[in-house]
């Protein structure tokens, strides 16, 4: 019967220091300041936190390795004239904007370019 207790409550330790380690860290969460065009399409940009090794790559790709940090954002259509793959934006969100958290997110927002 000790053992069995003792067993348990060994499981039930390693159980609990698992769920209480996490590999992702709050800290390291894409604020959505600022990102990488990938994609043009229909009004809007498709935009990546990190810098993709090669924009020629296929976007599967690019999105496969940019997961959770991309999003579309949809644009006023000047702007979207003026943006190219590659180009390196900032990124304003509206106060009360709404992210849609769908994998790409959607959104609306102002977007610059940065040099």
């Amino acid at each position: 019967m000790k053992k069995g207790l003792l067993i348990l409550f060994f499981l039930l330790t390693v159980m609990v220091f698992v769920g209480c380690s996490s590999s992702s860290n709050s800290d390291d969460s894409w604020d959505y300041n600022e990102g990488f065009v990938v994609s043009k399409e229909d009004g809007r940009i498709l935009v990546v936190r990190e810098k993709p090794s090669d924009f020629k790559d296929p976007l599967s790709d690019i999105l496969q390795n940019a997961k959770p940090n991309a999003m579309w954002i949809s644009v006023e259509q000047v702007d979207y004239d003026a943006f190219a793959v590659g180009d390196h934006v900032s990124i304003k969100i509206p106060n009360g904007g709404i992210i849609n958290r769908s994998y790409p997110a959607q959104t609306t927002a102002d977007v610059g370019l940065l040099r």
